[in-house]
């Protein structure tokens, strides 16, 4: 096995240097003219939206923001809210929320011929999805350098193992859990670096022959599997791999997070993967707030201090609906300051890392309370050398698989024209790209 190909910090130190504390934190600043690399971060929120105040009004380059998303102003120029995306279970029946969560960033449907998971409510059982995501998809695609991490996932309140809390699939049957917690989070991306290159170097070389006995073995016994096992077992190599970069990454930590609390821990999640993404940790983020199914999280910073989320939503009053009205305005907030923080954070290249990100914001559901998905909310941004920002779309119906082709596409895959087994059409969202 190679010595792992890590950012070097004498490379870092050999550059154009650049002043301020930020050189501390992002060491690949002084690298002199270095490339920055296409990254994706998906962002999600459940249960949809209220539209009438989600909406904007206008055409495609003069509209107004919305109540809900008028958080966003800052970033109007470099974001395309996109209106009009249907999306397709394809099984006779579906259970919402619990389906279309796994279905979000796949474009497969879940699995409706095992009892893995069963619902007495709906008299159905199932499993988890029968896709990959597109994150993940991507992630095994990119050429170059590998990351520490081939993706990194944070969220908040992302409950236990059903396939109504996950939406990241590196294979059929096969969710990632996120990280649902800043203290873990830090922990996990940065409690482990090491900051001494010398040393990453030693004990990178006293790992590899453990670990090249590892995959040897995983080769040996390979041929003998199916070819689900074989999925299996090349996955678990992966995360090996990922855990041995991941031990031997160089990469300074930001400020551990500290004082956390319901109403700022997405904010700090943000910050963290900020940092990461800054710090070439990997080239592959989600980020999930929440769960799909039966989320009946309060919030009574905003007034939602009975019934929880998903409760309130079943309900089309408009008392009810206006108060999740400033639930969906706060996650727009939310989703701004991950916008604020991936502009603060400096490229390779000498601008943000906003800017060599496509951010693509989706739910699982359109409008909760009828558990509409002929229209499901998206907002794209950042990705300025691809995305033409500024702009409204709005068409109906969108097939779901334009989103997910999207992002292949903001990526460099340009060969890839449908995603997910559901997908019935092709290529990229019309519009999207400049």
């Amino acid at each position: 096995m190679k010595t792992p190909r890590l950012p070097s910090r004498r490379a870092f130190l050999g550059g154009s240097i650049a002043a301020g504390s930020a050189l501390s934190l992002f060491p690949w600043l002084r690298a002199a003219a270095a490339p920055a690399s296409p990254r994706l971060l998906l962002f999600f929120t459940p249960h949809g939206t209220v539209w009438d105040q989600w909406r904007p009004t206008g055409g495609e380059t003069d509209f107004a923001l919305s109540p809900i998303l008028e958080p966003l102003a800052a970033h109007r120029e470099r974001m395309v809210i996109v209106d009009g995306v249907a999306l397709d279970v394809g099984t006779e029946y579906y259970i919402p929320h619990t389906y279309t969560m796994p279905l979000l960033w796949t474009g497969s449907p879940i699995d409706t011929s095992t009892a893995e998971f069963c619902r007495e409510d709906h008299g159905q059982c199932f499993g988890w999805n029968t896709g990959v995501s597109v994150d993940q998809f991507i992630a095994s695609q990119l050429a170059g350098p590998p990351t520490p991490y081939g993706s990194i996932e944070l969220g908040l309140g992302c409950g236990g193992l059903h396939p109504a809390t996950r939406m990241i699939y590196t294979a059929p049957a096969m969710p990632r859990s996120p990280l649902d917690s800043p203290e873990l989070a830090f922990s996990t991306l940065f409690g482990a670096i090491n900051p001494d290159q010398l040393q990453a170097e030693k004990d990178a070389r006293r790992r590899a022959s453990v670990l090249d006995r590892v995959v040897a073995d995983f080769g040996e016994r390979r041929a003998t599997l199916s070819a689900a096992d074989q999925a299996r077992l090349d996955a678990h190599g992966d995360s090996i791999r990922e855990l041995e970069l991941t031990l031997t990454a160089v990469c300074e930590a930001p400020e551990a997070p500290v004082g956390v609390d319901s109403q700022t821990a997405i904010d700090r999640q943000s910050d963290l993967m900020a940092a990461a993404l800054g710090c070439g940790l990997s080239r592959v983020g989600s980020m999930q707030v929440r769960i799909a199914d039966n989320d009946n999280t309060l919030y009574p910073w905003l007034g939602l201090t009975e019934g929880g989320h998903h409760t309130t939503s079943h309900d089309s009053s408009a008392g009810a609906q206006a108060t999740l009205a400033g639930l969906y305005r706060w996650y727009a907030e939310r989703f701004a300051y991950l916008l604020d923080r991936l502009a603060a954070t400096p490229d390779a290249d000498g601008r943000s890392v906003l800017d060599n990100t496509l951010v693509i914001w989706g739910s699982e559901l359109g409008r909760a309370w009828d558990h509409d998905i002929g229209n499901v909310p998206f907002v794209f941004a950042g990705a300025t050398d691809v995305l033409r920002g500024g702009r409204y779309l709005s068409g109906s119906p969108i097939v779901h698989g334009r989103v997910l082709v999207s992002a292949c596409h903001a990526m460099g895959l340009t060969g890839v024209e449908q995603y997910g087994t559901l997908d019935t059409g092709s290529g990229p969202l019309p519009g999207l790209f400049v």
